[in-house]
């Protein structure tokens, strides 16, 4: 079923409009919180990518990929909400690709992390199962 049209010559009251969930002042509070946290988690992972250089720890472990995977993430999502202290319509209308790029692969580099954790901890779980 579709809803009925809005006729202005039959009604002579406007149709209900849409308010905002919430205040703009909890919107640019909220947006501040997270591009500071998705910042400092960025920081944090890379001066772990830098500490596993330092101590000459291996390079290609899942240690590094999950840090690798995680600061991409936190790039991405650092550059997102970023966009909404500038313009927050630019943001919605987006070119196809950056738009995948910045609101849809996050939750698949989400889905390989995770991914990631499971292999590793059914390889550590069989060791300790076979020994």
């Amino acid at each position: 079923m579709e809803a009925p049209e809005w006729d202005p010559l039959k009604n002579d009251t406007l149709p209900p409009t849409l308010t905002p969930a919430v205040p703009p002042y909890v919107k640019l509070g909220l947006t501040i919180v997270y591009t500071v946290f998705y910042s400092l988690l960025f920081v944090f992972i890379y001066v772990q990518l830098w500490l596993v250089l330092h101590y000459r720890h291996k390079r290609f472990s899942y240690q590094t990929v999950f840090l690798f995977l995680c600061l991409f993430w936190a790039s991405l999502r650092t550059v997102l909400f970023s966009f909404y202290f500038k313009d927050f319509v630019t943001a919605n209308s987006l070119s196809p690709f950056i738009f995948w790029l910045l609101y849809c692969f996050p939750v698949c580099l989400q889905f390989f992390t995770l991914t990631l954790m499971n292999l590793y901890f059914t390889q550590v779980s069989n060791r300790y199962l076979v020994d």
